[in-house]
Parts: structure tokens; sequence; C-alpha cells
């Protein structure tokens, strides 16, 4: 261990300095998260979706704790009568942990909207405080910041309604806190890991593999040579109190999560393959750019028809990446600490590709002759089916005289617990984002942004190479302060997304909701069922108040799927009918507009045949009709995207309303 490093322990910096820094980047997320502030009460980023699902899910909390008087682990309001047991679904007890006071005092669009604002002022904040840490360089430590937390793949998951995955602040905390464990070898720090570790899974399951994963891959890294680590009895102690301190706060959460097998919690490899990244996701220009991103989404050959399913949402930047190569170039890559950033970099970006390789929105595949594509399907049906510990079915991946590239991630799909559940390997990405971010300030101290260059070097525990030398003898050619700004200014410029190019959605109540709330007692059920098992239709019931047979969540009750594509695909069939009466569902919504865009549930329905079938059934009888009004305003991508599905026909449609009467 490196005395002179533990002696020269690393100086964020006053309070002052820590305040200036959280007001930079608080100034920074005013701009770059434009116009979020003026809607700050009314609105949430994004089309209406996804975002819905989780502004319900704040509002729940909330309306149990205050209102119930109970810890909310269950809603009986979703998918009555059976109810829903929120352990299927992302618990976000982290995220509330940050935003309790606000959303107990407020409301849940507030909450919602702070939690976003949060999550890049402290994302920046631990970026700054990790590469401060690791280089001795505020300027560093910004810069990184400003990378982390404005890049892509975060814009993406607040235009996607994406809540449990915008919380990426406990990252760089967490791993600053590892590199403290191990350079100070004290236990507090190994405590602090652990407790970080807690947090990242308690804000998205997703971040049990992809914060879990690489954090453990960092340490194995960070500890070898293992013959000499497994000597020690501080690393064991540091170790296991740090996993043990993890598991405590995470058991009581995952424990249910585990028992509960009410669900299938898995997904198909056909729809884990549609969310990787393409190889080309991570070096594609910024495609929310006010300037060139509109081009760049237009010109892919690819152009996706599920929104949130774009390119470059991955993309590293390429400031960033000459940043990191300039690390690479200037920091001895046999050491430590550069040493696992690079592991994890590699690794994260392979699996972030998914089961198998992507180029241009499609799946690669190398031509060989007919019988070398016989023996390997053979094996792949092998390897998919009969050995695989949550199988597969290949056959949807085979070709005629080609085969596709199997990546590692494919059998991480297939024989690691639970990974079946992971169904956006793009996720892994961030990780990649992470590592250049630290590359990135790595580059920018060796620029020469720092004036103590003893303290620079032992903090870092890395002699410069001969070109980082020559980096730090250029640097007096521009002062410091006026080269750091230049910097952050190119950074944001790569990274620009303001305004908004996804806009925003509205959460006041419909007319049909001030309508529904005034009516007698009685579930509610809506056709089709893609009609119900959305967002917005889940939020809504906030303002009608009835249960809900239908609702929205990471996985559904089997109870549900068990009769959702058989009688309650039949609707309006009596089969259906005695169904729902079975449930006591009094309302039924039915979208006009929504089976005439082909979103039945049975193949070629249209409003013609289904409003016929209600009318002959006699069961049902007419209340009202209502359209609904447009919730989403100010975007500028649907005209470019495919398959606009969140504004027509599913959240704006004409409804009509029966009444189930016998």
């Amino acid at each position: 261990m490196n005395t002179k490093a533990q002696s020269n322990q690393p100086k964020w910096g006053s309070w002052r300095v820590i305040l200036g820094v959280v007001a930079f980047f608080t100034s920074l997320t005013l701009v770059m998260t434009y116009p979020l502030a003026r809607h700050f009460t009314t609105a949430v980023p994004g089309p209406p979706w996804d975002n819905f699902v989780w502004l319900y899910d704040l509002w729940w909390f909330k309306h149990s704790l205050v209102d119930l008087h109970q810890w909310p682990v269950f809603n009986p309001e979703m998918f009555y009568p059976f109810g829903y047991a929120l352990s299927l679904s992302e618990t976000m007890l982290a995220n509330k942990a940050l935003i309790f006071p606000i959303l107990i005092l407020g409301n849940e669009v507030v909450a919602f909207n702070s939690l976003l604002f949060l999550s890049f002022v402290l994302s920046g904040l631990g970026m700054y405080l990790l590469v401060t840490y690791l280089t001795g360089s505020k300027w560093a430590g910004v810069i990184a910041g400003v990378i982390f937390a404005y890049c892509p793949y975060r814009m993406h998951a607040m235009a996607a309604g994406w809540l449990p995955l915008i919380s990426t602040q406990w990252i760089p905390l967490l791993f600053l806190s590892l590199e403290r464990m191990l350079r100070e070898r004290k236990a507090r720090f190994a405590i602090g890991s652990g407790v970080l570790l807690a947090v990242n899974v308690l804000s998205s399951w997703y971040y049990a593999y992809v914060v879990g994963l690489f954090a453990a891959l960092y340490l194995l890294v960070r500890l070898w040579p293992w013959r000499t680590s497994l000597r020690d009895a501080v690393v064991w102690r540091n170790v296991l109190l740090m996993g043990t301190v993890s598991m405590l706060l995470v058991a009581p959460v995952v424990l249910p999560v585990i028992r509960g097998g009410g669900a299938t919690m898995s997904w198909s490899l056909r729809e884990v393959e549609k969310w990787a990244a393409n190889l080309e996701d991570f070096f594609l220009p910024n495609v929310y750019h006010p300037i060139w991103g509109r081009a760049v989404l237009s010109s892919r050959r690819h152009v996706p028809s599920y929104p949130w399913y774009v390119p470059g949402f991955v993309y590293l930047g390429w400031v960033a990446l000459v940043l990191a190569f300039i690390g690479l170039r200037s920091w001895d890559r046999s050491r430590p600490a550069m040493r696992a950033l690079l592991w994890i970099a590699g690794l994260s970006f392979v699996v972030a590709l998914g089961t198998t390789l992507h180029w241009g929105g499609e799946r690669v595949y190398i031509p060989v002759p007919g019988w070398v594509e016989g023996l390997f399907s053979r094996a792949m049906y092998v390897l998919t089916g009969r050995l695989a510990l949550n199988p597969a079915e290949y056959h949807s991946l085979r070709a005629t005289n080609a085969i596709m590239v199997p990546l590692p991630a494919l059998l991480a799909y297939l024989f690691v617990p639970f990974a079946g559940g992971m169904r956006t390997l793009y996720r892994f990405g961030l990780v990649t984002v992470f590592a250049v971010a630290v590359l990135a300030g790595m580059g920018v101290a060796a620029l020469g942004f720092t004036r103590e260059e003893e303290k620079h070097e032992a903090i870092l525990d890395v002699p410069a190479s001969k070109d980082g030398e020559s980096w730090r003898r250029g640097r007096r050619r521009m002062p410091i302060p006026l080269l750091g700004s230049l910097l952050v200014a190119l950074v944001l410029f790569d990274f620009a997304s303001f305004p908004l190019p996804y806009g925003f959605s509205k959460t006041a109540a419909q007319l049909l909701d001030e309508h529904m709330a005034k009516w007698g007692e009685g579930a509610v059920m809506q056709f089709p069922l893609i009609r119900g098992l959305n967002g917005p239709m889940l939020y809504r019931s906030v303002y009608h108040r009835h249960p809900m047979a239908y609702g929205h969540g990471t996985f559904y009750p089997e109870e549900f799927l068990a009769v959702k594509d058989a009688e309650l695909a039949n609707f309006p069939s009596d089969e259906t009918l005695d169904l729902l009466r079975t449930w006591g569902v009094r309302w039924v919504l039915v979208g006009e507009g929504a089976y005439d865009a082909g979103w039945g549930d049975l193949p070629d329905q249209n409003w013609s045949i289904v409003s016929a079938a209600i009318e002959s059934s006699g069961r049902l009888r007419p209340v009202m009709t209502v359209q609904e009004e447009p919730l989403w305003f100010g975007e500028r991508v649907s005209d470019v995207i495919e398959g606009c599905v969140p504004v027509d026909p599913i959240s704006v449609d004409t409804v009509h309303v029966y009444e189930l009467v016998r």
C-alpha cells in the first residue's frame, strides 16, 4: 500500500467550493433540461407512456402511507379483483427516500420532476468527487461530471419516462467508496460501499446486475494479484463487511420477489433481442441534438417502430472519447485503477450489444455453407434448449445458409439466475459511459489541470508517461480556466438536447375522468386491452378512483395472464362478459380508433365488427361517448419515428362507455 497516497488525501475543497459545484450543476441542469422548469408542477417529460406508470407509483406510495396508513407492498385497485404485488415491478425505494419530503408534503408530479432534476445535479456532483479523488484535479472532476450527468443515456431515460433508471448518482459514489476502501483500508468505507451498493439496487432492479456485476469486477481487478489479497485479513474483513451490509439492506425487498412466483418473470429471447444496442450506437452523433439530431435519426437505415428504441441512446460523445484517449495515453495502463476501468468499460460495452451482434438495426449474419449452418443450429438448439437454465427459442434467430454472431450476453441469458428477467441489455452501456467519463477526467488532468504535480501523481499512484509530460508542458499555452471552460462548452454542445425533443405530457384529468368520478361503484375495464395496459390509463384512476381490471407493471399477475389472450381477447363475447361480471366489472370503456388502427386483440378486428357485436350482445348499455384530448405537447420527433404508439390511438381516442348490465 502506498503510504504517500494515504498521506496526501485529495481535497475536494471547502464547503464553499462544494456548494459552488452544486450551484454549477444546478444551473447547467436548468439549461440542459429546458423547459422542464416551466412545467414543473403540471407535466412530466416525454410522451404519455412509462412516465405515467412511475407517476402513479409515486401517488400510490403516498396514498398508502398517508391515507391507508400501511406500507405499500400490495395494490388491490390494479388488476382487480386479484390486485398487484408491487414486488413484480421496480420498488424505487432509494428514489422515493431521496424525494420523500417533497412527495409527502407536495404531490407526485412535483416529486417526479424533482427526482429528475436532482439526479442530474447529484450525478454531476458524485462524478466530481470520484474523479477529483482519483486525479487531484477539480477541473477534471467538473468535466467528468458534465460528461456523466448530461450523457444521452440519461436524457433518453428521462424522455422514455424510466424513473428508476435516472438515479445514476449513486454509481460514482459507490466506486469512490470502493477506491477509498481499497486504498485507505478503513471499515467505514466498507460499510459505505455496502450501503451504496444497496442503494443502487433499490433504485432499479437492473442496477443489481448493471452496477453490482461491474462493482464486483472492479474489485476483482483491483485486488490482483489475488494470492496476495487473499492473505490480507483487512481485505477479507472489508469485502465481507460490505457484502453483509448490502445483503441486510436489500434482503427485505428481494426475498418477496424470489418467493413470489405469481408471474412469469422472464422475457423471451426474441424480446431481449429487440432491446440490444447496435455496434454503431456508441459512436453515432447525438440524435437528440437541436441542430443535427433529426438528420442523424432520419438517415438511419433502420427507423425504429417503437418510440423508445432509438439509435444513439448509449452515445459516448466524441469530446469525451478524445479526452478518454488522452487519459489512456497519459497514464500507466498497468496500474490497478486504470486496469479496472478498462475491464469494466470493455465488458459493459460487449454486454450492452445484447445476445447477438447488431448493426444498423439488423442482426448480423455471416454467410456459410448449408452444412455448417446445420451443425451450428443443432448445437444452438442443444445449448438454448436442453442445457439452458432459462430455455429459449432459437428458431427465431435461425437463417438459411447463414449464422448469427453470438455474444457473451447470450450465455448470461441462458445460464445466470434471473438474467432472463432483464429485457433491455443496452442499459449495461451506462457503465461504459461511466468508465469513459472517468477516463476523460484523467485525460483532463493529464492536460495539466492541477498546479500540484507531486500530489497529482501520488493520488493516482500512477507515474505519468512521456505523453502525459508533453501534454502538461503544452498546457501553459492557454490559461487553465479558459481551457476548462472551453472543454465544458464542447461537452455540453456535443450532448445538447434542448428544448427536450420528446416534449412533455400533461397530468391533468380528462373530461371522461371527471364524469367517471361521479358514477356509482364498480370496477372498470378497457378494450382493446392495450388501451388499459399502459401508464396513462393507470394514472387516470387517480382522478376517477374506480378499481381497474387492468393495470401495468414490469410483470403481470399470473391470474391475469391466464385469461389475457383467451377469454379477454374475445371481447365482447358472452364468455368475456361473464368473466368480467365475476370480476365485479361494471363499466367498460372501448376505444374506437384503437381497433381501426390495428390494435385489436384478435386479427382483423375493427370498430365496425366490434360495435356490431356489442349491439347484438344486448348486455352492454351505452352510457356516453367522449373524445379524449391530446396529452403530449412540445415534441419535435414524432414525424421521424415510425408507429408513434403513445399519441394515437391509445392515449387519444374516441371512447365509447358502456355499463355491463347482465
